[in-house]
């Protein structure tokens, strides 16, 4: 008998509905094609009434926009006793990006954060003056896709900032030549690695924005920065991670951001990745995979 997975999609009632999630659903789809077992989708908003032998919230976009009623989401999955993966409590933890701090306490190199209650021009002075630098990035706790995080230099708090929580980092200067390493794991094990390097003058590494995206091989140092990132986490825990990094002014590899929720796996660039995909979900789910 086959076995059953949904896979969580974008709230209707939000913005993120209308973007190209239906692509990268069916990219899963696509990679998952010769498993036995059937995919479901449903918006993560909705209540799921009935059973399946795995949920994942691989595409659920937009839950920044509404963090609070995703945790309650997750908090029912849990209570009716759904298997999910990556795990709730995994999943509840990343969605803040105060992980960062839990992550750099354990050990784990990441960019140096300052996180406030709200931005003032006190905190961006005090963080100018312990990162050694005018150029600051500032971003909300909760968010995705670059959403409200942008550089500033001037001392006052720009109107386009986040008004709540936020986070104030200095801004790597490598993301603009180098770029963002990204690398991929499922089921634990390590998949491929995609370079993205941002476009002329900007700062965002998203394809959304133009940035040029390769597959190349990881640096030693970036591939033990990203065991490292998720050892803290439980590295057999999680059937994907993708763990975004950049090099800092001494050339070491900082963690940007540990991506454990609906993260772009980047399944395109590189052709062997759908197979590996399609052998961590078989095995996570103890079916035949009739991969090569």
């Amino acid at each position: 008998m086959s076995k059953s997975l949904l896979i969580l999609t974008p709230n209707p009632d939000h913005p993120s509905h209308h973007g190209r999630w239906p692509y990268v659903l069916e990219a899963f789809r696509a990679a998952l094609y010769d498993l036995d077992l059937d995919v479901f989708d449903q918006p993560w908003s909705e209540p799921v009434s009935k059973p399946y032998d795995l949920i994942c919230p691989l595409v659920a976009w937009g839950y920044h926009n509404a963090p609070d009623e995703f945790r309650r989401a997750l908090a029912q999955f849990k209570a009716k006793g759904h298997r999910v993966l990556n795990p709730v409590e995994i999943v509840a933890w990343n969605i803040d990006k105060r992980y960062l701090r839990d992550l750099a306490q354990a050990g784990v190199r990441t960019i140096p954060t300052a996180f406030v209650d709200q931005l003032t021009p006190e905190n961006m002075a005090a963080a100018r003056a312990d990162f050694g630098q005018e150029a600051l990035v500032l971003k909300p706790v909760v968010s995705a896709g670059a959403k409200n995080t942008l550089i500033w230099e001037k001392t006052e708090v720009p109107e386009d900032a986040p008004q709540d929580e936020a986070m104030i980092q200095p801004l790597m200067r490598a993301i603009q030549t180098e770029g963002e390493w990204s690398l991929l794991f499922f089921g634990g094990e390590f998949s491929h690695a995609v370079l993205k390097t941002p476009k002329a003058g900007d700062f965002r590494s998203q394809p959304d924005y133009d940035a040029h995206l390769r597959v190349e091989i990881p640096p030693d140092e970036a591939l033990q920065l990203a065991y490292d990132a998720l050892e803290f986490v439980g590295r057999d825990q999680v059937l994907y991670a993708r763990v975004d990094m950049v090099r800092d002014d001494q050339g070491r590899f900082c963690l940007m951001e540990l991506e454990l929720i609906e993260p772009d796996l980047y399944l395109k660039y590189d052709e062997d990745a759908p197979e590996r995909l399609a052998k961590a979900f078989a095995a996570a789910l103890h079916i035949g995979c009739g991969c090569h």
